[in-house]
């Protein structure tokens, strides 16, 4: 089956992403001719050109290949973490009842709250905090090339602000805003918010405040790159993520600012509930905002070497 192919040095190394398009003639010649069985053909006989799917050639001796379906990795890395997180959070609703109806959060000891923020879910109550230590595990390795799949990705459009001196270091924040958002979560999973509140603080603090510039930098890349002209698809998927971005999660990252300070001053229960359940709705917006590559990238796969 044709694939588009993103290319990785390592797991760290540049990555780039590949499209040739041959005719059948051209294609056997060059078959024919090249002994040394490189990736791409001498140019007289290829037009590379965006978007179009590539027919598999054979690996050269030596190269080490690892083909990665973004399929795959995108149900792993982006859909896996929503869905387990609503796991634990129905597991606690469910199986926990008498936790809920008996919260009360260390701060404000004697107010109850009926919706516990995800950390209680995740990070401090069994089973569901090994339950999501096995998905944090899992859904890690495909995460970590999500910001080079994007990169690659930006590359393939043609525009004049790629001219400019803005987009390469934003193109380079947010490569390193992503990898900095799965270092939030990590710490936000495995930092204790009872025993340790400052430093799990810090961390929501961190995964919160880097997903938004991630949101912020993907939807003006997707804009600026110029990719929205290479597929009619394109087009609506960058109304549905601005949609997502700034008309769901920015409201709700904001809200939570308010909701949760304003519980701190006055120990109000409403204050924490909005709190939480914003909280509910962002872990979906994560998983759905990233699980779109699927849909932008339709037909890619990831080569490592």
């Amino acid at each position: 089956m044709p694939k588009n192919l993103f290319k990785c040095e390592g797991m760290f190394g540049k990555c780039d992403q590949t499209f040739v398009k041959m005719d059948e003639q051209n294609a056997s010649d060059w078959r024919k001719g090249n002994s040394d069985k490189t990736l791409l053909p001498p140019k007289g006989n290829a037009i590379v050109v965006p978007m179009v799917p590539i027919e598999r050639q054979q690996s050269p001796p030596g190269a080490p290949t690892a083909h990665f379906r973004l399929r795959t990795l995108c149900l792993i890395g982006a859909l896996l973490p929503g869905v387990g997180c609503y796991v634990c959070l129905f597991y606690t609703f469910l199986f926990q009842s008498d936790r809920i109806r008996n919260f009360t959060s260390s701060h404000c000891p004697n107010v109850l709250s009926r919706f516990p923020p995800v950390s209680y879910s995740i990070g401090v109550w069994q089973p569901q905090k090994s339950f999501w230590l096995f998905v944090l595990f899992l859904h890690m390795p495909a995460r970590l090339f999500f910001g080079f799949m994007y990169k690659s990705q930006f590359a393939l459009g043609l525009s004049e602000y790629k001219n400019r001196s803005w987009y390469d270091k934003m193109v380079t924040a947010h490569v390193r805003l992503i990898l900095l958002e799965m270092f939030g979560l990590v710490a936000v999973s495995i930092i204790d918010i009872d025993a340790q509140f400052v430093l799990h603080a810090l961390a929501y603090f961190v995964w919160i405040a880097s997903f938004n510039f991630n949101m912020l930098f993907n939807t003006i890349l997707h804009h600026h790159s110029g990719i929205r002209k290479l597929r009619k698809s394109l087009e609506p998927l960058f109304y549905l993520k601005c949609a997502i971005c700034y008309g769901v999660a920015y409201p709700l990252s904001v809200s939570t600012g308010f909701t949760y300070f304003g519980y701190l001053f006055t120990c109000n229960s409403l204050f924490y509930s909005l709190f939480s359940l914003a909280e509910y709705i962002i872990v979906g917006v994560n998983s759905l905002f990233y699980f779109m590559m699927i849909w932008e990238m339709e037909g890619s796969e990831l080569e490592l070497k």
